[in-house]
């Protein structure tokens, strides 16, 4: 009895921790053989879904392919050159199998983190709508050798990661001030 009732209260406890789990970004790397990789700020709860950008015939971002947290498989984040550069600590770091078809060779892209989320692409500015109704955006650019995921919040800077890609980049797209 007491172990049915203990049970009982980790899964609701577990329920009611992913429900108010608040929605975020997330850098993703789709390597073109059925591998993605995901930076995020925070770790990603049990329950969540990642809607993530894949490419389209174009190469352009389109959205959205899905995950399961369930399918994630946190990873050191060692093992990455990637960080947090708001909070100047290591993001949280994240792999998982995707089937081939959603890409054919290396992309980067944005993915949306959340329980309930609505998710849109456009204008090279990711966009979601949590369960509450509150609406976010991210964007992604380059640097000299790695791409920056960027989410302001009436203007100010509220998610700033980092992923190195390990080589230079010829034209990079992110002001100075990255």
């Amino acid at each position: 009895m007491v172990a049915r009732f203990l049970a009982l209260a980790l899964s609701l406890s577990a329920s009611a921790c992913a429900a108010t789990a608040e929605a975020g970004f997330a850098i993703v790397k789709l390597d073109g053989s059925g591998e993605a990789l995901l930076v995020a700020a925070s770790p990603i709860p049990t329950g969540s879904t990642i809607a993530l950008e894949y490419p389209g015939a174009d190469q352009r971002p389109r959205c959205c392919k899905r995950l399961r947290a369930a399918d994630l498989v946190a990873i050191d984040a060692a093992e990455v050159l990637a960080s947090d550069e708001l909070r100047a600590i290591a993001p949280r770091v994240y792999k998982a199998k995707v089937p081939p078809a959603w890409s054919d060779m290396p992309f980067i892209g944005v993915g949306a983190v959340g329980v309930d989320i609505r998710t849109h692409s456009r204008g090279g500015r990711f966009e979601l709508t949590d369960r509450r109704g509150a609406r976010r955006a991210a964007s992604l650019c380059t640097s000299a050798e790695g791409v920056h995921l960027m989410e302001t919040e009436q203007g100010r800077l509220r998610t700033h990661l980092y992923l190195s890609l390990g080589y230079e980049i010829e034209s990079p797209t992110c002001g100075s001030a990255q």
